[in-house]
């Protein structure tokens, strides 16, 4: 039975370590349907980047990574652009949600009024917002806005690092190609 429990502790210890090291859960929200883009491989790519926000982002250089392991190319040796990609970095903050949860059965309780009476729950997390147009002389132009968000509060730059290549990988399955 000691050794048991001793398996059971060291399981327990092992598991809360491994959680504590996980990757950052984020989830994406786009302001629309999402862009569709019908691509072909080879195509040329420009991508500029406003970044209004207060926080230093190299999220140009990661997509621009992303887009050549698609197969697409950048345009610095071409005049001929394909895709120009604009990319506004709108707000990178931290957020706090605080909802008020009562018992049940409260109503027969209510005698005392400094009497507690329920629980709050609080969830700390944070958002990325980016403001994303594609524009193409062939193809026209579409955009939407990005909303990446984590699903629980860790380190502030573990957390960009995770919202940043969710908003990438958004990006990226916008582009499909043809056989």
């Amino acid at each position: 039975m000691k050794n048991f429990l001793k398996i059971l502790a060291f399981l327990f210890v092992a598991c809360f370590l491994n959680s504590c090291a996980n990757s950052v859960q984020t989830m994406i929200k786009t302001s629309n349907e999402g862009i569709f883009i019908n691509t072909k491989k080879g195509e040329n790519f420009k991508i500029l980047l406003n970044n209004s926000s207060d926080f230093e982002s190299d999220i140009d250089k990661k997509l621009k990574i992303a887009l050549e392991n698609l197969g697409l190319k950048d345009s610095k040796n071409s005049s001929e652009i394909d895709y120009e990609i604009l990319l506004n970095v709108v707000d990178f903050r931290k957020n706090s949600y605080t909802q008020r949860i009562t018992r049940a059965g409260n109503f027969f309780y209510e005698f005392d009024p400094f009497e507690y009476s329920g629980e709050y729950l609080v969830e700390n997390f944070y958002t990325l917002q980016v403001n994303l147009q594609i524009s193409s002389p062939k193809k026209g132009i579409q955009k939407t806005s990005l909303i990446a968000r984590t699903a629980y509060l860790a380190n502030k730059k573990q957390c960009q690092l995770a919202l940043e290549e969710k908003i990438i990988s958004q990006i990226s399955s916008f582009f499909y190609f043809e056989n």
